[in-house]
């Protein structure tokens, strides 16, 4: 038998921990600039050799300067906000809201309605990251108000980890990041040139597509 009072003890900590946690822990932005901060630092202080530390640290700066606006990095990163972009703006889309909304009828437990997060979560992923994330948020959002709606008891932790499913295959679809890369001309050849030799680079696929991968079977 269920005991409530345990239950209530248990909520309350895990909404503590979650408060404290929101709290604490910094948004991506800061982590990003703080790991910047901290690989500057450690560079200055134990690379360099015998430079002057004023020229050393306006080197430090320059390399930062290029790895930061480096072509293929900025290239990759616009493929990746592309995909979010567009992946949020077709969840947005009247047909797949007609989708979710005739799902609905079929989430009549917390079980089945996990299920069915989970599996459209997952086959959306891989067709795009970015929708898969979006469409998987928006699903979970859409049962919980019909299940507030019908009167039906919903395990709503449960449905929202369902939507992190997704996560687990994405890098495997058409929107894979090192799918996308290896299907790039010449990147493989690029980014072994500094590790094989010439006669090896030359032996290298000069780009490995989507049929080799994805559609591989």
């Amino acid at each position: 038998m269920e005991n409530p009072a345990g239950r209530k003890t248990l909520m309350k900590f895990t909404e503590r921990y979650a408060e404290l946690f929101n709290r604490l822990l910094p948004s991506p932005f800061t982590i990003a600039v703080l790991l910047t901060a901290l690989t500057f630092i450690l560079a200055f202080f134990f690379t360099g050799g015998d430079k002057n530390p004023g020229t050393h640290f306006i080197d430090l700066v320059g390399y930062w300067e290029n790895g930061l606006w480096d072509r293929g990095l900025m290239v990759f990163a616009f493929q990746m906000m592309l995909m979010l972009i567009l992946g949020h703006a077709l969840a947005l889309t009247k047909p797949v809201s007609t989708l979710i909304n005739y799902t609905l009828q079929f989430c009549t437990t917390t079980a089945r309605a996990a299920f069915l997060v989970t599996f459209f979560t997952i086959l959306v992923a891989l067709f795009n990251w970015g929708l898969g994330l979006i469409f998987g948020a928006i699903f979970a959002r859409k049962v919980a108000e019909y299940a507030h709606r019908v009167n039906m008891p919903l395990n709503y932790p449960l449905i929202g980890a369902a939507v992190y499913s997704g996560l687990m295959v994405w890098h495997g679809g058409v929107s894979g990041s090192s799918l996308v890369k290896a299907a790039e001309p010449n990147h493989i050849r690029e980014m072994m040139s500094g590790i094989y030799s010439p006669n090896e680079v030359a032996l290298l696929p000069g780009a490995i597509g989507f049929d080799q991968t994805v559609f591989s079977g």
